[in-house]
């Protein structure tokens, strides 16, 4: 009886016991396992860009904006923030007459800068949109206008800078090169763009012309020394040389739709 029990026990501790401990050593290494994050925009993504190679652009479009506004970790966020910003310039910039933008026809007397002024627009985006040279205008010349009302987010954290619409909604964002604040500002403030220089301030360049649209520009605020502007040739100088720099590209689309009156809000 003894042998049988003994035997007994023997099967109860290799058919029980010992499957047991196998069974949690198979827990621990499943747990120990690398986790794959599943990315739930990735789905989205793929539907957006299917939509847009048939030449679907709403829908695409559509489907980017639900990437960015439920899928913010996906990694294919940054790309649909580019995607879409550079549909909207596209459409913004084109000569064709979509949503906002209209057909101006010149009265006597008109100037580019006064149909600018009207209409909320900048003189850089008639000129760019018409295809101008030269700011002469002639009565019945039939112009492609639109108003800018963006808003513009700065986000010092994420070297950013964004456009957004007067809803609030996204439009376009930009990277910082490099930002520098003045000395004893806040690391977060509101201010308004007040004007565009172009060139070095010293001469009035003529609208239109070949040395205004090859010139550099810079962005004022209301908040003095923190302009928007392009990136400085390193020098010793410009380390000390305050406000938001954007490489030269940007800076000279950036201006095409920024006008005095915008807000800027800078955030850390």
């Amino acid at each position: 009886m003894l042998v049988v029990s003994g035997i007994g026990v023997y099967y109860i501790w290799e058919k029980l016991i010992f499957p047991e401990k196998e069974l949690e050593k198979k827990i621990v290494e499943i747990r120990s396992r690398k986790k794959e994050k599943v990315d739930y925009g990735e789905q989205t993504y793929r539907e957006a860009v299917a939509l847009l190679s048939t030449g679907a652009l709403r829908g695409g479009v559509e489907r980017l904006h639900e990437l960015m506004k439920f899928y913010p970790d996906s990694q294919y966020y940054t790309e649909a923030k580019r995607v879409v910003g550079e549909i909207n310039v596209d459409r913004l910039l084109s000569k064709s007459v979509t949503p906002g933008k209209h057909e101006y026809i010149v009265k006597g007397g008109d100037s580019l800068l006064r149909i600018a002024q009207n209409k909320q627009s900048t003189v850089g985006y008639v000129i760019h949109v018409n295809g101008r040279m030269g700011g002469g205008l002639q009565k019945g010349e039939q112009l492609v206008v639109s108003p800018l009302n963006f808003s513009v987010l700065i986000s010092l954290s994420s070297r950013t800078l964004t456009l957004r619409t007067e809803e609030g909604n996204f439009f376009k964002e930009y990277n910082l090169v490099r930002y520098k604040i003045p000395p004893n500002s806040p690391s977060q403030f509101d201010t308004k763009v007040k004007s565009l220089v172009v060139g070095s301030g010293d001469s009035l360049l003529p609208v239109g012309s070949a040395r205004y649209v090859s010139a550099k520009k810079e962005l004022r605020c209301e908040r003095r020394a923190v302009p928007i502007r392009s990136i400085l040739p390193d020098s010793d100088e410009s380390k000390y040389i305050t406000g938001f720099f954007l490489n030269s590209d940007d800076r000279e689309e950036l201006v095409l739709l920024v006008r005095p009156g915008m807000d800027v809000h800078v955030r850390k």
